[in-house]
């Protein structure tokens, strides 16, 4: 085959995987059923819906969401939420018929606990897309659901308050929600934290919070932070932050290293979801993770530095 027809055949396949990649993006995006059933999603989805979740996680709210007020003087926020696969449909306004159980949206479930109570609220992203545009429905819920609904924009506008907002997740999450409706945030799975150690992990990333003049400084953009946390009873919990959309957004796990593989996969894992090429080490005690930490900044050429919790250099002056 002569040069000149091997570039042409390679610049038709090449035209052809762009088309084939447009035509799926476009698919995506005029997907048929791009919207979540409204009142499935809120009382009529076999329990895997907004009533289910109050009835079934409502003493788990009032439990964590109590301890976080309590322990933090009511200067965090606390959102528990769970993750429901709900029947699609094409309309904003279709109401019976014509669902899509086969292309399920998922839709966020979530309470609010508050000093006067719960308060609930459910959003999905249109054709299920992690970030396709976000959606809740008007529904007339007859009084089938047990707590006070808000739109979740009410619901975030309140939050925007607190000084930090501790999101406990059942399933699965989409931290894009998070860094888009919240302002600084730490994300956990429930039952994480033991029930023993809220008041130690408010008062630690309190000390952390503090370490910074302001979190809106475009000397923040370039970093990182990896938080290591002692709880009781030889606990041990490692969190992260990234500075996003001029606040913290973070995620915290229980640490639990049984094999000395498991120092590699920490790292690597918790290190892969950083965007800073600097990092600092926050914590009095990195769990024994110190030459893991130093090995993986090397081959990834990231900057290391360490801050114990009794330093008093802001970040913010760091350059």
């Amino acid at each position: 085959m002569s040069l000149l027809k091997s570039f042409n055949t390679i610049k038709i396949a090449s035209i052809a995987l762009a088309g084939l990649v447009s035509v799926t993006a476009s698919a995506q995006k005029t997907c048929k059923n791009q919207y979540p059933c409204g009142y499935c999603a809120v009382y009529d989805n076999n329990g895997n819906d907004l009533a289910g979740f109050i009835t079934n996680y409502k003493q788990q709210l009032s439990f964590s969401g109590d301890k976080v007020a309590e322990f933090s003087g009511n200067e965090w926020g606390y959102l528990l939420v769970r993750t429901a696969h709900v029947p699609s449909v094409s309309s904003k306004w279709e109401t019976q018929g014509n669902l899509n159980h086969a292309a399920y949206i998922r839709t966020t479930l979530a309470m609010q606990q508050t000093k006067d109570g719960g308060k609930a609220t459910w959003w999905a992203r249109e054709c299920n897309l992690d970030n396709g545009p976000v959606v809740q429905l008007k529904v007339n819920d007859e009084g089938r659901v047990s707590m006070e609904q808000l739109r979740y924009e009410k619901v975030m506008s309140e939050l925007s308050a607190k000084k930090l907002t501790l999101v406990e997740y059942l399933d699965t999450f989409n931290m894009r929600d998070y860094d888009n409706m919240l302002k600084s945030h730490i994300v956990t799975r429930c039952g994480a934290i033991n029930k023993e150690d809220y008041k130690t992990v408010v008062d630690f990333y309190n000390t952390f919070l503090g370490k910074f003049s302001y979190i809106d400084d475009p000397v923040l953009a370039k970093m990182s932070f990896v938080t290591f946390c002692a709880g009781g009873g030889n606990r041990q919990y490692i969190g992260y932050f990234n500075v996003v959309n001029s606040k913290l957004s973070g995620k915290l796990d229980a640490l639990d290293i049984q094999y000395e593989k498991d120092r590699d996969s920490v790292v690597k894992r918790t290190f892969k979801k950083l965007t800073g090429k600097t990092i600092y080490i926050y914590g009095d005690d990195s769990f024994g993770l110190d030459k893991t930490l130093i090995k993986y900044a090397k081959s990834n050429d990231l900057k290391l530095r360490r801050r114990k919790t009794s330093a008093t250099t802001k970040f913010n002056d760091e350059r």
